[in-house]
C-alpha cells in the first residue's frame, strides 16, 4: 500500500510539469528541465533520511513515526497547493497553441502574457517538498523492504525488490494516466474540451493519500528498539564507506550515471513545437513507458539474476542509442515529424534504465550491513539521483549554447536543426562513454560478496567519495533553485537565457 501510494504520487507529480509548464505557462526547455530535476531533488537527500530513520527512533520506533510525518508532509504540501491562486496563462487565447505565430491576430498577440514563465517556480517549490514528505516514507519502507529481502534464499534473493517495485510503477503509470485525462485541455495545448485546474489536482490527491499515514502507523509491524548512540553510529558507517566494495560500487553508480543522464535539453520545446505532441498523448506514452520499466523489472526478476550483468547492461544500453538516436534523426531533419516517433524514444530508454536499475539494487542487497541499512542503502541509491540531475544540469549548461532555445526551434532553420543534431550526438556519445565504467561494477552476486570479503579498505577513498558526492549535490541544487527565480535565472551557471531577451544579462554571465 505504501509503495502504491509513492507511485501515484512520484507518476503525477513530474508528469504535470509538460503541460502546466511548457503548455500553460510557455516556460523555457531550461526552466521545464529544471523543475523536472527539483521535484526529484529530495531522492538526492536519500541517504540523510536513511540516518535519520536508522539513529533516532520515536518512541522505539525506526519506520513507521516517519512514514507517518511523511505523509502529513505531502499532504500539507498537496492542500497548500490546492488553495493556491492559479497564474495567468501565456495565450490568452488557448486556440494560439495549434496555430503558428505567423497566423496569429494583432488582437491575439495582445492576449499574450509575458510573465507567465516567472510563474514556474511557485508550483514547483511546493511541489519538492511534497516529494520530500512521500520521500520520507518511501525510506523506511526501503529499509523493511531490505529485512526481509535478506531472509530470502540466495537462489531466489531480489524477487521481493523486483515486484515491490514493478508496483510502485505500476502505480506511477495509473498517476500519469490522470495526468493524461485532466490536462489535456486546450489551455495546457491538448486537445480537450475540458480540463481540471493545476488546484483541483492537487486537492484530489491531498485527500487519497491521506489515509495512508494512519495505514502506515498501524499496519506495518516493526520491534521497537533502543536509542543508538549516533556517534558510535557515524563511527561504523565511516567503517563501512571505507570499503572498497561500497565506495567502488557507488564510483560506479555516479560517475556512469552522470554520463548516461546526459540528455537533449530542448526535449520539450521539441516535443511540443515541432511534434505537437498533447498532453494526453505524452502521459499515454509516459505510461507505455513505466509498464516497460516495470515488464523489465519482472523479467530481471524471473530470468536475470543469473545473467552477466556486465552484458545486459551493455547489450541494452547500446540497443537504447541505436533505436533513440534513429528516431530523433528522423523528427530532426522533417523526414518523419510525428508525435508518436518523438515520444517512443524515452519508451525505448526505459529498458537500460531499469536494468541499471535493478542491478545496481541486486548488488546493494549483497553489500547492506546490519545496523546501516538506511543510512547505506540510501546513500548507494541516492547516488544515483546525485549523478542524474547532476548529468542533467551540466548538460543544459552545454546545451546553452547551441541554437536550440524556443523561438529556435519555432523558426525551424537549417542552423537549428544542425545544433539539434549536435545535442542529440554528444547525449548518446555520452551514453556510450559511460559503459566505459562498467568493470567498476560487479558482474554477478559471487564476484559481489567476493568483493565485499576481500576488497580491503581505503580512508582516502572513502573520504574522496563523500567529497565528490556532497560537492555535486550542493552543486545541482544550488544551480537548479537559482533557475526557478526569475532575478538569477538567466545567470551563466544556470544554462543562461535566450540571447537577446530581456533577461539574458546576468551577474554570473560571461
Amino acid at each position: 500500500m505504501q509503495y502504491a501510494g509513492i507511485g501515484f504520487v512520484n507518476g503525477v507529480l513530474p508528469a504535470v510539469i509538460y503541460p502546466v509548464l511548457q503548455g500553460y505557462l510557455n516556460a523555457e526547455g531550461t526552466i521545464v528541465v529544471s523543475a523536472t530535476l527539483l521535484v526529484q531533488l529530495p531522492w538526492s537527500y536519500k541517504m540523510f533520511l536513511g540516518i535519520l530513520s536508522d539513529c533516532f527512533p520515536i518512541a522505539g520506533l525506526r519506520r513507521r513515526p516517519y512514514m507517518l510525518i511523511g505523509w502529513l508532509l505531502c499532504c500539507c504540501m498537496l492542500f497548500l497547493m490546492a488553495v493556491f491562486p492559479e497564474a495567468a496563462p501565456y495565450y490568452g487565447d488557448p486556440s494560439m497553441h495549434l496555430t503558428s505565430p505567423d497566423e496569429w491576430t494583432e488582437a491575439q498577440r495582445k492576449t499574450i502574457n509575458p510573465h507567465a514563465p516567472d510563474a514556474a517556480g511557485r508550483y514547483v517549490i511546493p511541489m519538492m517538498m511534497a516529494a520530500f514528505g512521500y520521500l520520507l516514507v518511501e525510506v523506511p519502507a526501503d529499509a523493511v523492504t531490505i529485512e526481509y529481502s535478506q531472509r530470502e534464499p540466495t537462489n531466489t534473493r531480489g524477487h521481493l525488490q523486483s515486484w515491490i517495485h514493478s508496483i510502485r510503477m505500476g502505480f506511477s503509470a495509473l498517476g500519469a494516466l490522470v495526468v493524461a485525462v485532466a490536462f489535456n485541455g486546450v489551455e495546457y495545448g491538448g486537445s480537450f474540451d475540458f480540463s481540471l485546474s493545476f488546484p483541483q489536482l492537487m486537492f484530489v490527491m491531498g485527500c487519497l493519500c491521506l489515509p495512508l499515514g494512519p495505514a502506515a502507523w498501524f499496519l506495518v509491524y516493526e520491534n521497537r528498539v533502543e536509542l543508538p548512540k549516533f556517534r558510535s553510529y557515524i563511527s561504523q558507517f565511516w567503517k563501512v564507506l571505507q570499503k572498497r566494495a561500497v565506495y567502488q560500487v557507488a564510483a560506479y553508480k555516479f560517475f556512469s550515471g552522470v554520463f548516461n543522464n546526459f540528455n537533449i535539453v530542448s526535449s520539450s520545446n521539441i516535443k511540443l513545437c515541432w511534434v505537437h505532441a498533447t498532453p494526453f498523448n505524452s502521459s499515454i506514452m509516459a505510461i507505455v513507458g513505466t509498464f516497460t520499466y516495470a515488464g523489465t523489472l519482472a523479467v530481471m526478476a524471473q530470468r536475470g539474476l543469473h545473467w552477466n550483468w556486465h552484458v545486459a547492461i551493455a547489450a541494452t544500453v547500446i540497443f537504447g542509442v541505436i533505436t533513440d538516436c534513429m528516431m530523433t534523426m528522423l523528427v530532426t531533419w522533417d523526414i518523419i515529424r510525428s508525435q508518436w516517433v518523438w515520444l517512443g524514444v524515452p519508451v525505448i530508454g526505459e529498458v537500460p534504465h531499469a536494468v541499471r536499475f535493478i542491478v545496481s539494487n541486486y548488488i546493494v542487497v549483497e553489500l547492506i550491513e546490519q545496523g546501516t541499512e538506511g543510512a547505506l542503502y540510501g546513500l548507494l541509491t541516492a547516488t544515483n539521483h546525485v549523478a542524474a540531475p547532476f548529468g542533467r544540469t551540466t548538460a543544459k549548461i552545454i546545451n546553452a549554447r547551441f541554437h536550440v532555445w524556443q523561438d529556435d526551434i519555432l523558426a525551424d532553420t537549417y542552423e537549428t536543426r544542425r545544433d539539434v543534431t549536435y545535442t542529440i550526438l554528444l547525449c548518446y556519445g555520452m551514453k556510450m562513454v559511460s559503459l566505459i565504467f562498467l568493470p567498476l561494477l560487479p558482474n554477478q552476486r559471487d564476484t559481489t560478496q567476493a568483493l565485499r570479503r576481500q576488497g580491503g579498505v581505503s580512508k582516502r577513498k572513502g573520504m574522496w567519495m563523500v567529497v565528490i558526492l556532497m560537492a555535486a549535490l550542493v552543486w545541482f541544487t544550488v544551480v537548479n533553485v537559482l533557475s526557478m527565480n526569475p532575478a538569477t535565472e538567466c545567470w551563466a551557471i544556470t544554462g543562461g537565457c535566450e540571447p537577446g531577451s530581456d533577461n539574458s544579462i546576468g551577474p554570473l554571465q560571461p
